[in-house]
C-alpha cells in the first residue's frame, strides 16, 4: 500500500471518528448514552433518566441511530433503544478515567508538595514490569 493510500485511509478513519464523537459531544446525547449503560430502554424511560422531554429524547435518539451509536427495536407499540456496540462504553470509560487522572494531576500541580497517586495505567505498567522480572517467560 502506498504512503498516499495510508494517508487517505487515516484521513477517512479520523473523519469517521470525528463524526461519531460529534454525536456524543452534546451534553443531552451524552446523558442519553449514560442512561443506556444498563441496557436497552424505552424512549419514555430514557427521557426520564436523562431528564428531558420524550420528544427531545426522540430527536436525539434518531440522530444517534442514524450515526450508528444506538440501535432500535420495536416491541409492539414501544420502541426500545440500546447501544450499538458495548465497546463504545469501554471507550467512554477510558476517556472518563483519563479525564479524572488529568483533573487530579491538575489539582496536585496547584499545590506544592502534593504527591500524585499512580494512575491505573501506571499500575498496569508497573505490574507488567514486575511480572516480566519475576517470570520472564510469562509474556
Amino acid at each position: 500500500m502506498s504512503t498516499n493510500n495510508i494517508h487517505q485511509d487515516r484521513q477517512l478513519d479520523c473523519n469517521r471518528m470525528g463524526d461519531f464523537f460529534m454525536i456524543l459531544a452534546h451534553s443531552t446525547r451524552m446523558r442519553i448514552f449514560c442512561a443506556l449503560q444498563n441496557g436497552s430502554r424505552s424512549v419514555t424511560r430514557i427521557a426520564e433518566e436523562a431528564e428531558i422531554s420524550v420528544s427531545n429524547a426522540s430527536q436525539h435518539l434518531r440522530l444517534m441511530r442514524d450515526r450508528g451509536a444506538v440501535i432500535s427495536e420495536r416491541q409492539g407499540q414501544t420502541v426500545f433503544y440500546g447501544i450499538a456496540d458495548p465497546r463504545f462504553f469501554q471507550a467512554a470509560s477510558l476517556i472518563r478515567d483519563a479525564l479524572d487522572d488529568r483533573s487530579k494531576a491538575s489539582e496536585c500541580n496547584r499545590f506544592s508538595g502534593c504527591a500524585q497517586a499512580p494512575t491505573e495505567t501506571d499500575r498496569t505498567v508497573e505490574e507488567l514490569s514486575t511480572d516480566s522480572i519475576h517470570n520472564p517467560t510469562a509474556h
